[in-house]
């Protein structure tokens, strides 16, 4: 089941991400370092980027909004996924709707490294070594403290716990009420595991890495209540209060790393609540976008790819007198061009072999036991 605001709402995160991205992070110079761009190489930011790192007093960053909401997204989504299958045939099709995309995605942003490092001619980056890379194909390198290699992935490590974590809260039993109730319970144990964890000796120690995830895990329930919403398995206020318990968590998880209450992530995590809930009252009014519905379908391996290409392409294009703002577009358009045939030939053929390989495993028949089978000349 497709629903339009969902699906659409994937494509302003994305490029809400991508402008945070292009417009801010990229004259970082320590980004620059990272994927092998040269010191003396020193863009210059035009006037209309300028708001991007440094927003005015509502705080408003794109990147950190658009994450927001597709957490919300997949909160709504995967108890969708999880309504008439398996909690097995699930986390299958989890598998393969995630890692193969992200690993030709991976091999892609490899490639991107040694073309800058081949054009510039400096060293390699850091990132690329085995330790890295191992630690980064199983989506494990969020909980060891070894940053994205493609700058975005860290997310998807977020994903990924949450994927198994609500399906074993599912597993323990479908009803909304029961789901919510042990969603909390355990979101309230985390939140006494990152008091701990933040007030530890080591914040580098695995406690504090893995509960750092927490502040966007505990984000992620709040999409589950609009699912069971819509499905008539919650009523609007029962809902209301749930959500206002894990909201207050949230918001106390995050605090305790961003030192205050209305912190940045909060703070833009709410608005992309709003956001989402505004669009979810509307969502009959959400119609066929050619423009949106295209990125909404590509806006996995759009994501995956932007930041990389665009940090190694940009500068060169730069390097070629071309201006800023045309080195931009013309990324963005190599993007979703890359993007667009990785949806194609990658992500959507994986994606229904997922579904067949998980279907097959469903219908295989049970082994039958001796002592079960029926007495000769029994009906």
């Amino acid at each position: 089941m497709k629903l339009k605001f969902a699906h659409q709402l994937r494509a302003i995160a994305a490029l809400s991400v991508v402008i945070y991205h292009y417009w801010g992070i990229f004259f970082s110079p320590a980004v620059r370092t990272i994927i092998g761009v040269p010191a003396n190489f020193v863009p210059v930011k035009p006037g209309y980027a300028q708001h991007v790192m440094s927003p005015g007093q509502g705080g408003f960053y794109y990147g950190v909004f658009g994450v927001g909401v597709f957490f919300l997204i997949s909160g709504f989504v995967i108890p969708i996924s999880l309504r008439n299958i398996s909690t097995g045939t699930f986390l299958v099709r989890r598998f393969f709707r995630i890692y193969p995309v992200y690993w030709f995605c991976l091999l892609i942003s490899l490639s991107m490294y040694f073309i800058c490092s081949g054009y510039w001619h400096t060293p390699l980056s850091d990132r690329i070594g085995l330790k890295y890379l191992l630690e980064t194909l199983p989506l494990l390198h969020s909980s060891t403290g070894i940053p994205s290699l493609d700058f975005v992935c860290w997310s998807l490590a977020v994903e990924v716990k949450f994927y198994v974590i609500f399906a074993l809260i599912f597993l323990a039993g479908r009803n909304a009420h029961k789901v919510l109730a042990l969603s909390i319970g355990f979101l309230a144990l985390c939140c006494v595991a990152v008091f701990f964890a933040a007030h530890g000796s080591n914040p580098a120690s695995f406690l504090s890495l893995l509960m750092s995830d927490m502040k966007f895990m505990t984000f992620m329930f709040l999409g589950c209540l609009f699912y069971y919403v819509l499905y008539n398995e919650l009523a609007m206020g029962a809902a209301l209060g749930y959500g206002a318990i894990i909201y207050i968590l949230f918001l106390t998880i995050t605090a305790s790393y961003e030192g205050s209450v209305g912190g940045p992530l909060a703070k833009n995590y709410t608005y992309a609540l709003v956001l989402f809930s505004v669009c979810y009252v509307l969502r009959d009014r959400f119609r066929d976008s050619r423009v949106l519905d295209f990125v909404a379908d590509i806006s996995f391996p759009l994501y995956l790819l932007h930041s990389t290409i665009g940090y190694v392409v940009m500068p060169i294009l730069i390097d070629h007198r071309v201006s800023f703002t045309f080195a931009w577009m013309i990324c963005l358009g190599l993007t979703l061009l890359v993007a667009s045939g990785v949806h194609q030939y990658i992500e959507v053929p994986v994606n229904a072999f997922g579904k067949k390989i998980s279907n097959l495993a469903a219908r295989r028949p049970r082994p039958v036991h001796r002592d079960t089978l029926p007495l000769e000349g029994s009906p």
